[in-house]
């Protein structure tokens, strides 16, 4: 608990600081080269954007990441230990599989149009609704792979079983290995402040291991 609210605590610290700083060094003299450039000298826009920028969106990154983890924390313990369980129901994790593709895709939408606002593209690059035509197609591989994993709940439903029961070697293999890689991503998305991919990645981790708890449950009955 102690551990949740210093994170919580530096994370809206470090949001509420960045709220203070202006993107750039000196945003008159960054528009002025930015303007003088030419539709051919995008790696010169990128090469100048960095120069001439301060840590705002890190800190801002980075805050709301380490506030993102303080909830999470607080939201895994019960009675001062941390007990996540698997949904009451099979309906509540069929509704998982459906939300998961919704909350990936928004945050790559996420991730695009806040790249936008933050200049990460200059004027000339291409139009937005290229990358977002993508979108659709995206969603429906992620819903057909979401809802491809449910075949895992054949059988008999154990509602509310300690995800521990999916992290063995007797759990099923494929469950263990999609949940190691997406724990990995996880982890670097986080790493590197990118909240809006590091926060469907612990929804995704919680669904294959909620998975693998109650096929492993079921099978032992």
């Amino acid at each position: 608990m102690k551990i949740a609210a210093i994170l919580l605590v530096v994370g809206l610290a470090l949001f509420s600081y960045a709220l203070t700083l202006s993107p750039y060094k000196d945003e008159k003299l960054f528009m002025e080269r930015y303007m003088s450039m030419s539709n051919e000298q995008s790696e010169q826009y990128w090469k100048l954007r960095d120069e001439m920028l301060t840590p705002k969106y890190q800190l801002q990154d980075y805050g709301v990441t380490l506030t993102s983890i303080a909830i999470a924390i607080f939201l895994a313990l019960r009675n001062g230990k941390v007990r996540i369980q698997s949904p009451k129901s099979r309906k509540t994790l069929v509704a998982v599989a459906i939300t998961l593709p919704l909350f990936t895709c928004g945050g790559y939408v996420f991730d695009l149009l806040q790249g936008f606002d933050r200049g990460e593209f200059p004027h000339w690059a291409d139009s937005m609704a290229i990358p977002l035509m993508g979108v659709p197609i995206q969603f429906a591989i992620l819903l057909v792979w979401s809802f491809a994993h449910l075949a895992f709940l054949r059988g008999v439903y154990n509602s509310s079983i300690s995800l521990t029961h999916a992290i063995s070697l007797k759990a099923n293999w494929w469950l263990l290995f999609v949940s190691s890689i997406t724990a990995v991503l996880m982890f670097l998305a986080a790493a590197a402040g990118q909240y809006w991919y590091a926060v469907p990645g612990v929804l995704w981790l919680y669904f294959y291991l909620s998975l693998g708890a109650v096929q492993r449950v079921a099978n032992g009955t």
